[in-house]
């Protein structure tokens, strides 16, 4: 119905990739409601351009429960739309860009219909970027756009492992590859590159 405030949110959430929605600022952004906000990023994920992801709910209360964040299946499509080609060196973006590019790997190696993808973030800003339900395994999932020269935990990952206890952690990076143990958890610290194939090989 309006095809100029569709388009200005497809460039707003490119910008936006991997945040917290905010539908009432969207729609006040636009000067559209926010059900018409709504109705086209469901037209958007329902032709498979992006994926809103709901945030892990374990049963601790001091998780935030309600936004979704919002991804981009294909990286260069956002690319196109926000933040351009230039090489990674001169990327303000990179955080994102990375984040973005695990995110559209995680989903080609999962099954929407026995798998589900979440991130998870508590009150106290503890945030793990993703973290993936498959049957009974809980799998956590942190990026880093940069080289890690030495292995350490995040105090987000940390806070996630003692809670939920998850069978494996991956940290992707650029550079580290390693393996560290914490509370029986063992955390992978792994290419970008590797991604795809840990996945592959992990029974669904």
């Amino acid at each position: 119905k309006n095809p100029q405030a569709f388009r200005r949110l497809f460039m707003l959430i490119a910008s936006q990739t991997g945040d917290l929605t905010n539908f009432s600022n969207w729609a006040e952004t636009l000067g559209i409601s926010v059900n018409t906000v709504i109705q086209y990023l469901n037209v958007l994920e329902e032709s498979h351009v992006i994926r809103l992801v709901p945030p892990y709910v374990g049963g601790k209360r001091a998780e935030i429960t309600s936004r979704p964040k919002i991804y981009f299946l294909d990286n260069g499509l956002r690319n196109f739309l926000f933040g351009g080609f230039a090489s990674l060196q001169n990327r303000p973006d990179l955080g994102k860009l990375a984040e973005n590019l695990v995110f559209s790997e995680v989903c080609k190696y999962t099954d929407p219909l026995l798998d589900a993808v979440h991130f998870w973030r508590s009150s106290s800003q503890a945030e793990v970027d993703f973290v993936l339900v498959r049957k009974n395994a809980l799998i956590a999932i942190e990026v880093k756009a940069t080289a890690m020269k030495k292995p350490k935990i995040s105090r987000s990952l940390r806070s996630f492992i003692q809670a939920y206890k998850p069978q494996i952690a991956f940290v992707v990076n650029t550079g580290l590859q390693t393996e560290l143990t914490a509370n029986k958890t063992s955390v992978r610290f792994i290419l970008g590159s590797d991604l795809a194939d840990r996945l592959s090989v992990m029974a669904p």
